[in-house]
């Protein structure tokens, strides 16, 4: 096995055990009602369904149910595009936002506390290998997509 192979082993072992740890919570919300919160409240405006779907790589009929669920408790409105009348716009009530800065406030506090424990040494490490891994990661993405 060769050390990417090690290492792509052990992260994902690492990420296993980690399942029911402090951002366990977050991290199930990837494909439910506080993703589409945070999507909401990153974009600032009002976006439709459709493009939910899309951005979220969800299908439309999960957005949809997602939105229900959402509508019903309060946290998000929906309403007639006022320029094409055949497409609904969903948008965060005051309610909504309130709901997003909560979940930002409390992963930052999380994200700021795990950094606290690890030390100003590892985090810089740490931030500087997650860099190259991104970048890494983008630059495999561009050759993919030029491939196509």
């Amino acid at each position: 096995m060769t050390y990417a192979e090690d290492a792509e082993r052990e992260l994902v072992q690492l990420m296993f055990q980690n399942r029911h740890g402090a951002f366990s919570r977050i991290e199930k919300s990837s494909k439910g009602a506080n993703i589409v919160i945070k999507v909401l409240d990153r974009l600032g405006e009002p976006t439709n369904p459709k493009h939910l779907a899309d951005t979220l790589n969800l299908s439309t009929a999960r957005i949809a149910a997602v939105l229900g669920n959402l509508e019903k408790r309060g946290l998000i409105s929906r309403s007639m595009d006022p320029n094409d009348r055949r497409r609904i716009n969903v948008s965060l009530t005051e309610n909504g936002k309130k709901v997003a800065k909560a979940e930002k406030l409390e992963m930052r506090n999380k994200i700021i506390r795990v950094f606290e424990l690890m030390g100003e040494e590892d985090t810089k490490k740490y931030l500087e290998l997650t860099a190259k891994f991104v970048k890494y990661s983008q630059k495999l993405t561009m050759e993919g997509e030029s491939d196509q």
